[in-house]
């Protein structure tokens, strides 16, 4: 396996995860009902929905070669703060 297959595999398993993080923090918000706490648990899940989207574009221009890995540490640093933002603001 190669570098480029690596970061393509990687990529796309993030973007999974990102995908399974939304739709958990999507349905608390659906649990928790019109409050400030289900608006963060919303406003987070809909963040990882954007960010699995983003992640998996750029898994999909890095397997066919039309970009390079160089977006990957700007969707890094999104990830780092959408988690800090989620710890923060749901505990």
């Amino acid at each position: 396996m190669n570098v480029r297959a690596l970061r393509v595999a990687l990529t796309t398993l993030v973007s999974a995860l990102w995908a399974a993080f939304g739709v958990y923090h999507v349905a608390m918000a659906v649990v928790t009902g019109i409050s400030l706490r289900g608006f963060a648990f919303g406003t987070v899940g809909l963040g990882a929905f954007a960010l699995a989207i983003r992640f998996r574009g750029r898994a999909r221009r890095l397997g066919d070669g039309t970009a390079d890995a160089t977006g990957l540490a700007v969707l890094a640093l999104a990830s780092l703060v959408l988690v800090v933002l989620s710890v923060t603001l749901l505990g």
